[in-house]
């Protein structure tokens, strides 16, 4: 059983493990529609929320706990910010990298038309930073946004703290502010000046880096909340606010109005937060599948990355059906397809975590 051990350390809170737990669960269910017979689809989609908006605020709240914490026990510094990267790359980029390899390398080979002229921009998150992002690893659009997110927002909280002399909570919220008011002024500024057709594709705004920062900087807010003012976080903690907050996710799935595009992805992360104060206080449950939700959320940026690219379209469609280039075709046997698709997708999650995620995430040297 060795083996099978990952060690979740004893600092894990489960609230926010069952957090990134549905998370994951709508992602790797939305994209295993492929697989799906038409006649199913619309129940199952009719209950999938937006993972992805779930991820980005989890990542800010995780993050800005970090940040608040290392900068009020240090001065910034050179040394600091470097070693803040380090922790945040060692952490992010090698899985990443593996998976960007081996699919270069496959579609090279196998499907060289598909292939980007400049997949370069891959390697330094630059796919999506402005434009929408390519059919090609078309998950890697979020870990661009999240990647830009580290460089940049440490950079903007050091130089206010030591250039202007603000204090540390002071530059938080100068921070917060400028990015969650920038961000969605930017938004509307690109809604504006982009032609009607490309209005109607929700992944010109959604999924470009310069107009998803804000997702994330929602968790930050919440961070800064629970650390600075305890009691108000406390206040908030009700299972009500978590059930507005995914009522809200589920409204926000239809599109309200014609600038939806601009104003959701400020509402998502806010219905996000909202569930932050109960679901960060939710240290323990005592069940028996307290222990799955916290191996799935343990495995699940592997799980990201491998669904759909490693698991749908080269092991089943390509490995299993013999086709590479050509639409996925469902079969009478996709019941087996769709087993094999969940065996896979965690299998290979578990070998990547235990292999590649684990031993790069013990290099990282201890915050001081």
């Amino acid at each position: 059983m060795g083996f099978f051990n990952l060690n979740a350390g004893n600092s894990r809170v489960f609230g926010l493990d069952l957090l990134r737990f549905f998370a994951i669960m709508f992602v790797v269910i939305g994209h295993s529609m492929i697989i799906f017979p038409p006649q199913y689809k619309l129940p199952i989609q009719g209950l999938i929320l937006d993972g992805v908006a779930i991820f980005f605020v989890l990542s800010g709240f995780l993050i800005g706990g970090i940040l608040i914490k290392m900068l009020e026990k240090n001065r910034p510094s050179l040394k600091l910010l470097l070693n803040f990267w380090n922790r945040r790359w060692l952490r992010t980029l090698p899985m990443y990298l593996v998976i960007l390899i081996f699919l270069i390398a496959y579609t090279s080979l196998v499907k060289p038309e598909r292939l980007p002229t400049d997949f370069y921009k891959y390697f330094f998150f630059l796919q999506n930073f402005n434009t929408p992002p390519p059919s090609f690893f078309g998950e890697s659009w979020s870990l661009s946004i999240e990647e830009w997110f580290y460089l940049i927002t440490p950079i903007l909280l050091f130089g206010a703290i030591l250039l202007f002399k603000m204090r540390v909570k002071t530059a938080f919220v100068w921070v917060i502010s400028v990015v969650l008011i920038g961000v969605m002024v930017y938004r509307f500024f690109v809604f504006d000046a982009i032609e009607a057709v490309s209005r109607r594709d929700s992944h010109y705004i959604l999924m470009q880096v310069t107009t998803r920062l804000d997702a994330i900087m929602y968790g930050v807010l919440g961070a800064f909340l629970a650390y600075y003012y305890p009691q108000f976080w406390q206040r908030m903690s009700r299972l009500l606010l978590v059930l507005i907050g995914l009522a809200l996710l589920y409204v926000m799935k239809v599109q309200l109005g014609v600038k939806y595009v601009v104003w959701t992805p400020a509402l998502k992360s806010l219905a996000v937060l909202i569930m932050l104060p109960y679901m960060s206080n939710w240290k323990k449950w005592n069940s028996p599948l307290s222990g799955v939700v916290t191996f799935i959320s343990l495995i699940s940026y592997s799980m990201y990355l491998v669904n759909l690219n490693v698991v749908i379209f080269f092991l089943i469609k390509y490995v299993l059906n013999g086709n590479a280039t050509g639409k996925h075709v469902i079969e009478s046997d996709w019941p087996l397809e769709y087993i094999f698709y969940w065996f896979a997708t965690i299998s290979l999650s578990f070998l990547f975590y235990k292999f590649v995620e684990i031993p790069f995430m013990n290099l990282r040297k201890k915050e001081h």
